[in-house]
């Protein structure tokens, strides 16, 4: 009897996992790019009574056998709960299987050629792991999503930040919740470590290109967003600034970004465009490693994207830039001179690229061409200009091979630069499952 008390007390306080919560299961939550109407399935547990009257006598085989509609309580696992401080953290359920996503894949890089430039964008190790991660999707119920991202990386002497300076180094990339039902309404919250409504890029690509590196931003923000049927879509969102703005030792303060796109996606023809804001470039990661902990004022930043298809052919289009110049002591536009000399930096970077996809040796293939520039950003070891010419190869299932070409030019002497023009050739092999 006193045990009963027991478990029943802590049941009423929330110490015990009950699976009787998990009788509705639904499907895997959808990835952050493809979005999945939820069906739910419902399962009922019929029991079955039967009535004897008084003047009935009830045959042995036949004595009805209580039907348990109650989950067992696992008294001593529940104690252990206790003891290990693990009360209120997820168990797992009876039909996990149903509600947790998993996939993940590997990309591994060789290098060759002028690899001793150390561009920002550039991974200049001979043979490394660019990225292998797996990620976690989990569908809590209708209202209530999570998405979680494991990723190791290979340490290189470049200035990425996206790069751990360690070797074996394996973090949490992105973590967050989505709260919202896009099927009923339109409008969402997202809270957790994810990558910023700002510009449009790939993650971990064989080379990063020259826009990705002044528009890219990872950080642990608030997001509110909206997403319509017709394709219309935006948010805005607020983090803390990484950087310290005024005086040493004062405020931190947030940087808060807005964005507004349109989406219209076809296999015949289809596009893209959109343009962000974010209050302050601090919150781009690359531009972020070149400043000084105190920055001396802000400085906004916008991207804008626009990417259009047409059968095999597409076209893409990337822009951001600073809306003022920096401080000379932040970042100034030369090399050369220390900071604090000289004139501030008001960086931008545009890219353009185009493609064709085909079939050949029954294998997906396709091949594009892309010219890349920057202005005002040699303190951020970026070049003045980029040409790249590739070729990728669907090889067998989920398993595409890459090749890579760039021609780099340095700023002039006169801002610091060598004038020097160099080449790399990457190769990629990327693996995914899920």
């Amino acid at each position: 009897m006193k045990l009963k008390l027991v478990v029943a007390s802590m049941s009423v306080l929330g110490l015990l996992s009950c699976p009787a919560f998990a009788a509705t299961t639904t499907t895997p939550a959808p990835t952050p790019t493809h979005h999945k109407k939820v069906h739910h399935h419902h399962h009922h547990h019929n029991v079955v009574v039967t009535h004897y009257t008084e003047a009935e006598v009830i045959p042995a085989h036949t004595v009805p056998v209580a039907v348990e509609t109650e989950p067992k309580v696992d008294i001593f696992q529940s104690i252990l709960d206790n003891m290990d401080h693990n009360t209120g953290r997820a168990k797992p359920m009876p039909d996990w299987f149903n509600r947790i996503g998993v996939s993940g894949g590997v990309n591994a890089d060789v290098k060759w050629g002028n690899r001793r430039i150390f561009y920002t964008t550039e991974n200049v190790k001979l043979l490394a792991i660019n990225d292998a991660y797996v990620n976690f999707s989990a569908t809590v119920n209708d209202w209530a999503k999570a998405f979680a991202s494991l990723n190791f990386a290979n340490p290189s002497t470049n200035y990425s930040y996206a790069t751990p300076t360690s070797n074996n180094t394996i973090n949490l990339e992105q973590g967050y919740v989505t709260l919202g039902n896009l099927d009923v309404y339109p409008v969402f919250l997202q809270v957790g470590k994810q990558f910023q409504d700002f510009g449009r890029y790939t993650l971990h690509p064989l080379n990063r290109t020259l826009a990705q590196s002044l528009s890219e931003s990872l950080q642990t923000s608030v997001d509110l967003g909206f997403i319509t049927r017709m394709g219309l879509h935006g948010s805005v969102y607020v983090f803390s600034n990484p950087a310290t703005v005024g005086n040493p030792g004062g405020q931190t303060g947030n940087v808060y970004g807005a964005a507004l796109g349109f989406d219209r996606p076809g296999d015949q023809v289809g596009f893209d465009v959109g343009v962000g804001y974010m209050s302050n470039m601090s919150g781009v990661g690359d531009v972020n490693n070149f400043l000084s902990t105190n920055m001396v004022h802000l400085v906004g930043a916008i991207a804008a994207y626009g990417d259009v298809n047409s059968g095999p052919f597409t076209l893409g289009a990337r822009y951001s830039t600073a809306i003022q110049s920096f401080s000379p002591t932040d970042i100034n536009t030369s090399l050369g001179l220390p900071l604090g000399t000289g004139s501030g930096a008001r960086p931008w970077a545009a890219d353009i690229t185009g493609g064709y996809s085909y079939n050949l040796w029954a294998k997906n293939q396709n091949i594009y061409l892309g010219y890349q520039a920057t202005n005002n950003a040699a303190r951020l070891m970026l070049p003045k200009y980029r040409i790249l010419a590739g070729l990728g190869v669907d090889m067998w299932k989920n398993t595409t091979v890459g090749l890579e070409y760039t021609h780099d030019n340095a700023y002039s002497s006169g801002n610091g630069g060598s004038g020097n023009s160099s080449n790399t050739l990457g190769l990629r092999a990327a693996l995914k499952f899920g």
